[in-house]
């Protein structure tokens, strides 16, 4: 005979858990081998019909849904009078405990266990079953914060017609966790899948922040402050952030018309923000949003670069044509006047005086190289001696330029250490042509000096962009910081119903814009005002509660009824 406790057919291992209602083993079924979880009804509230009803109302509504982010139930059964229910068995542990652990979410994460739970209930509610008690304990973390599963309905309502509803006195009764109660399920006013929406804003706030949007000491202050407070902001530095705090702001807008119209428009919106978030990793080039303030500062400097840089090359150009008409110049002159020196001696055949003058200006000069041959080409002078007595040629790579006073001029790059000019200039005696002369001047200096003068115009374009794109980027957020006073209010009215009224501090189109924000304002100013609950409605065996991740059970059903905690 076995000693095994067993359960119908499930057979119970060890104790996994306890909840509010109901205690949690760990068992086996052994016509298939699979291991499972047994909730049971615990022995005190077995005899109340009311607790009785609830119990096997989780299992009504849950057993019907078949979703990855709700825990699957496989069999509802009683034993012994105690009702139970066999469920998946998961490994994992709840939101609450896996935040003790690990702290407040990174953004990404807690957007995507946002539209990991959104879809669930999306099903849940399409299904019209409403959860009415989401809380971190009631979430299971799977995969190390990678997947996440809604469970324990045992506070939801079924709003389908064709499955057992609620009496007038059940439907007066409202329970829940005050600290992750919605405003109207909190006076009694009814609930609906918005309830459930409600929960996960105060859900995701906690995620985000690491503390709840309203803190108290015992529940009758919870209450008041979930009626009558509005939350702090998030840390939100990014404009991703700022989206993300307007979605969980919107969620917790205490008149539930203001929040979502159906779990669908939140997918969307959380999509959309993941996106948004994933374009933004892919770097600037795929970003959608980028600041006014740098694409104007990077628009105008664009230009002036483009501009400046045309504007570079044409005075380069233009400096270097006239740099060369500087040399022909020069260089023509300087040919006459050793034309005219040399023509004498020339005339005289008195090569040895003419060797030295010929040394002597290429020495004391800007001539690199000087030549006198006669009128039949043999060269009588030079200062490359060994030309002398030679028939002259000219040097290999010499391009014609044409001819200036007289003189051909040649362009060599080959020959000498430089880029050279030729000038071959004829001398005359009397009128008469009696030979020639050539001379090499360099370009080296007027190259350098060309480089120098670009160097500096390049210097200062970078100066010049430097000053335009700080012009620009500091009036662009001059106007952007005017334009994000605009944004924030706009924000502040979606998430809150009101802004504070904005400063106008000049009258130009941005400032007519926010006098008509301010209008606006004052115009939806009341709109959304906060409900409110006086400490009398408060009953006060609740406000000596401060356990505020326990279930409490209001009674609304008669008139100064004292509302009792769910055990």
């Amino acid at each position: 005979m076995s000693n095994k406790l067993t359960i119908g057919r499930y057979e119970l291992i060890e104790e996994i858990g306890r909840g509010a209602m109901s205690v949690v083993y760990l068992a086996k079924d052994p016509d298939i081998g699979r291991s499972l979880a047994i909730k049971l009804l615990k022995h005190d509230l077995v005899e109340k019909e009311e607790y009785r009803k609830l119990f096997l109302r989780e299992a009504r509504a849950a057993g019907g849904l078949s979703h990855p982010g709700i825990v699957t139930i496989y069999d509802v059964g009683i034993w012994q009078d105690r009702p139970y229910i066999a469920m998946e068995l998961l490994e994992g542990k709840n939101l609450d405990d896996y935040l003790s652990e690990e702290g407040a979410m990174p953004l990404e994460d807690a957007l995507e266990m946002a539209q990991q739970l959104t879809v669930a209930l999306h099903y849940a509610h399409k299904k019209g079953v409403v959860h009415r008690d989401i809380k971190p304990e009631n979430i299971l973390v799977l995969d190390e914060g990678r997947r996440f599963k809604i469970t324990d309905f045992g506070i939801a309502r079924i709003e389908h017609q064709y499955m057992e509803g609620e009496s007038e006195e059940e439907q007066a009764k409202v329970m829940g966790t005050p600290a992750y109660m919605s405003p109207e399920q909190i006076s009694g006013k009814g609930t609906d899948f918005k309830t459930d929406l409600y929960s996960i804003g105060v859900i995701l706030y906690k995620v985000t922040k690491g503390e709840l949007p309203f803190e108290a000491a015992n529940y009758g202050a919870m209450m008041q402050a979930v009626l009558q407070q509005n939350p702090q902001p998030l840390n939100a530095y990014s404009e991703q952030g700022f989206i993300w705090q307007s979605i969980i702001f919107r969620l917790l807008q205490k008149n539930p018309d203001l929040r979502y119209h159906d779990t669908d428009e939140l997918i969307k919106e959380l999509d959309a923000l993941s996106k948004e978030i994933e374009q933004s990793g892919q770097g600037v080039g795929s970003i959608r949003f980028f600041s006014m303030r740098a694409r104007w500062a990077i628009a105008l400097s664009t230009l002036v670069l483009v501009v400046m840089v045309l504007g570079m090359f044409w005075v380069y150009e233009r400096q270097n044509s006239l740099m060369n008409q500087l040399v022909y110049d020069y260089g023509s002159s300087m040919a006459q006047i050793i034309s005219s020196e040399t023509a004498e001696p020339l005339l005289l055949d008195e090569n040895v005086a003419l060797q030295a003058i010929t040394v002597d200006i290429v020495e004391n000069s800007d001539v690199l190289y000087l030549s006198i041959r006669d009128s039949n080409g043999l060269v009588q002078s030079s200062s490359m001696e060994q030309q002398v007595g030679k028939q002259h040629q000219l040097f290999e790579g010499s391009e014609s330029l044409g001819g200036m006073k007289g003189s051909r001029i040649f362009q060599n790059a080959d020959t000498f250490k430089q880029e050279t000019f030729l000038f071959d200039t004829p001398i005359s005696f009397q009128d008469k042509k009696i030979g020639f002369a050539t001379i090499a001047i360099g370009r080296e200096k007027l190259t350098s000096a060309t480089r120098s003068s670009l160097l500096t115009m390049i210097i200062w374009m970078f100066v010049i962009m430097l000053a335009v794109f700080s012009g620009v980027y500091w009036l662009a957020n001059k106007f952007t910081q005017r334009i994000n006073k605009v944004r924030q209010a706009v924000k502040d009215i979606k998430t809150h119903g009101q802004a504070d009224l904005i400063s106008i501090d000049s009258h130009d189109e941005v400032g007519r814009l926010q006098q008509e924000l301010n209008n606006l304002n004052q115009k939806l100013a009341g709109i959304t005002k906060t409900q409110h609950m006086s400490v009398d409605e408060v009953n006060a065996s609740i406000k000596e509660m401060t356990e505020m991740d326990k279930t409490v059970l209001l009674d609304y059903s008669e008139p100064g009824k004292n509302d009792s905690e769910k055990p």
